[in-house]
């Protein structure tokens, strides 16, 4: 990813809004940000038995930078929590996509 300080502002903002979030549903988050910069991923492939992977893909900056994150939601506790799994720029998240790896990729481990 570039080293850009103007995406480090840009990041610096978006957790500033997420850190005071606590969503319920993933509709929610298409909520805050609106729908063109949230896309909730769905499932891997077409199988019934596949299950969703729980994953959103947030546009940054302008649809310069891209944040993939897998969700959860605890209704009992009234938490929600997100897990970075990528952080990228738009090409290379063309790349991972290309590759059918959104789903699963994991940068921070």
């Amino acid at each position: 990813m570039d080293d850009n300080p103007s995406y480090c502002e840009c990041l610096k903002a978006w957790v500033s809004i997420v850190s005071k979030c606590n969503w319920e549903k993933p509709q929610d988050m298409v909520a805050e940000f609106g729908a063109k910069a949230v896309d909730l991923l769905g499932k891997k492939d077409n199988k019934k038995t596949t299950v969703s992977c729980n994953r959103v893909v947030f546009d940054i900056k302008g649809n310069h930078l891209r944040i993939i994150a897998k969700y959860q939601f605890h209704p009992k506790l009234k938490k929600s929590r997100l897990y970075l799994c990528w952080i990228g720029t738009h090409k290379d998240y063309d790349k991972i996509c290309d590759k059918n790896e959104q789903y699963d990729i994991n940068m921070f481990n």
